[in-house]
C-alpha cells in the first residue's frame, strides 16, 4: 500500500532567507514580479479544498481511477474529461487521461503525452478555463529542487500537448511547489508551496493573472528572497478565522520591510556591481509605500482603534477570501482497460528478438540505447524482446517491444527508463519504414 499522497513531499522547511544561497543557475536570469494578492497557510491533508473551484469536485482515492490510497482525483459534475496522477506500470505517479464515453464507461486511461512523462513523479494535472494549458508539477523534470510547476500547451496541429515549460522564479523555488490554476474570471492565479513551512502544511498563494509576465535577470541574493517570498502586497487573505487588527499587523510589517529594503538599496548604491539589481529594490518600495499610505488614510477615516481590515484597495480589488469546500463522493461509473495486444515483457533476463524485421502497417517500438559494439543480452535490463539494427552512424542500435498503438508504447516508457535506459524514447514504423511519431499517430 502507496503512502498517503501528502507523504510523498518529503519536504523538510526550507526558510525563504535560506533559498537565495542554492544555485538557481538560468532560473534568476529569467523573473517574474507577480502582485501577490493574499497568502494564507494550511495542513497539507487538505489544502486543495480551499482553491476557488466547484464544491464536491475533488474525489479521494482509492476511486476508480486510482486503486491505491493516492493523490485526490479532480472531476467538477458534468465534465467528460479527467486529467489525474496515479501510479504508472513502473511504480512512478504518472499523469493519465480518461474521457467519458456515451454509455457512461469511461475509456481506458492513457498518458497524455510523451513529452510529460519523467522518471520521477508527476502530480496535480489542472487545466487552464479555456483548456489549452495543463498545470502539473513534477519531481522529474528539470528543476530548482523538489517538485516544480511546469506548463504544457495543447498543439493543435499535431493534436498532443507540448513540451513543458518550468515556470521559473517566483512561482517555483527550491522547495516543494504545486498545484497552480486560473480562475475562470481570469483574474488571478493560485498555487502552493511548502517554502517558509513546516512538512505537515503548505501555503497557498493568489496572485494577479499575468498571460506573458515579464521577465527580468535578478542575481542579488536579497532580491531574490524577496521574490520567492511571495509575500502579499495589498491584502491579507480572510479564511473564516478572526482577522483582529489586521491593518495594524499589516502596517507594522510594512514599515518594518521598507526599512529593511532602504537599507539594502543604500548598501547597493554604493557598490556598482550591484546596479542592475536596483530596479526591483526600488519597485517593491513603491508598491509598499502605496499600501501603507493607504492603510493610513483607513486609520484617519476610522480610528487606529477600530482596524478590522478588509479595505478595498485603491485600485478597487477586493479581498481574496478562502472558503473550504467539501469533498465529492465515490465516483459511481466504470473505467475501461487497455488490450495488452503488444508483444513486450520483463523477465529475469532479457532477450534479443530472433527475427528483426518488422510487421506490416504502423509499428512503435522504444529506442533503449546505441553501442559501438554489440550489447549482450544481460545489457538490457530483462527487457524481452530487443531489436538490434545498424544506425547511420554505424553503432548498433537497440529497441524494445513492439507497440500496435502509440498509447500502449506509452504505458511502457517509463518502465524500461527505469529499467536502466533514461534517454528512452518513442520510435514508430510504417510497412518496416521509419517515420515520425506525429505521422504514425495520425495514420493510426
Amino acid at each position: 500500500m502507496r503512502k498517503r499522497f501528502w507523504v510523498i513531499f518529503f519536504l523538510l522547511a526550507i526558510p525563504v532567507s535560506a533559498l537565495w544561497g542554492q544555485d538557481l543557475g538560468d532560473y534568476a536570469e529569467r523573473c517574474a514580479n507577480p502582485r501577490v494578492m493574499a497568502r494564507e497557510r494550511f495542513s497539507l491533508e487538505d489544502f486543495f479544498l480551499y482553491y476557488p473551484l466547484p464544491d464536491s469536485s475533488w474525489h479521494a482515492s482509492p476511486n476508480v481511477f486510482d486503486a491505491e490510497k493516492g493523490f485526490p482525483v479532480y472531476l467538477p459534475k458534468g465534465e467528460d474529461v479527467v486529467y489525474y496522477s496515479a501510479p504508472d506500470l513502473s511504480g512512478s505517479l504518472s499523469l493519465f487521461l480518461s474521457e467519458e464515453r456515451a454509455d457512461s464507461l469511461w475509456r481506458a486511461p492513457r498518458h497524455p503525452a510523451e513529452a510529460l512523462i519523467s522518471s520521477g513523479s508527476e502530480v496535480f494535472p489542472m487545466l487552464s478555463p479555456g483548456g489549452r494549458i495543463l498545470y502539473f508539477a513534477s519531481d522529474g523534470l528539470p528543476g530548482m529542487g523538489g517538485y516544480d510547476i511546469f506548463s504544457s500547451t495543447w498543439d493543435e496541429a499535431n493534436a498532443i500537448w507540448g513540451k513543458p515549460e518550468n515556470l521559473g522564479i517566483p512561482y517555483n523555488s527550491p522547495a516543494d511547489d504545486f498545484l497552480m490554476m486560473d480562475t475562470e474570471d481570469g483574474n488571478l492565479t493560485l498555487l502552493a508551496s511548502n517554502r517558509s513551512c513546516g512538512k505537515d502544511s503548505v501555503y497557498v498563494y493568489v496572485l494577479e493573472f499575468e498571460a506573458f509576465p515579464l521577465r527580468t535577470p535578478v542575481h542579488d541574493p536579497e532580491v531574490l528572497e524577496q521574490l520567492l517570498s511571495l509575500t502579499p502586497t495589498e491584502n491579507i487573505a480572510v479564511s473564516g478565522r478572526s482577522a483582529g487588527n489586521a491593518d495594524t499587523r499589516l502596517y507594522m510589517r510594512r514599515m518594518a520591510e521598507v526599512r529593511s529594503l532602504r537599507d539594502s538599496l543604500a548598501r547597493r548604491e554604493k557598490d556598482s556591481t550591484h546596479l542592475h539589481a536596483l530596479d526591483p529594490l526600488r519597485n517593491r518600495i513603491s508598491v509598499l509605500n502605496k499600501e501603507i499610505r493607504r492603510i493610513e488614510n483607513s486609520f484617519l477615516r476610522r480610528g487606529a482603534a477600530s482596524g478590522q481590515g478588509g479595505d478595498v484597495p485603491e485600485d478597487g480589488q477586493k479581498p481574496f477570501t478562502f472558503e473550504k469546500h467539501s469533498m465529492g463522493g465515490p465516483l459511481p461509473f466504470a473505467v475501461g482497460t487497455l488490450d495488452d495486444n503488444y508483444f513486450f515483457e520483463v523477465s529475469e533476463a532479457g532477450a534479443m528478438a530472433n527475427d528483426n524485421s518488422l510487421p506490416e502497417g504502423i509499428i512503435y517500438q522504444i529506442f533503449m540505447f546505441t553501442s559501438a559494439q554489440r550489447a549482450r543480452e544481460d545489457q538490457f535490463g530483462g527487457i524481452t524482446p530487443v531489436y538490434e539494427r545498424m544506425n547511420s552512424n554505424l553503432r548498433y542500435a537497440y529497441y524494445a517491444g513492439l507497440f500496435p498503438t502509440y498509447r500502449l508504447a506509452l504505458q511502457q516508457l517509463n518502465v524500461v527508463r527505469k529499467l536502466g535506459f533514461p534517454e528512452a524514447r518513442i520510435v514508430a514504423y510504417s510497412d518496416g519504414r521509419p517515420i515520425s511519431v506525429n505521422q504514425a499517430r495520425q495514420e493510426e
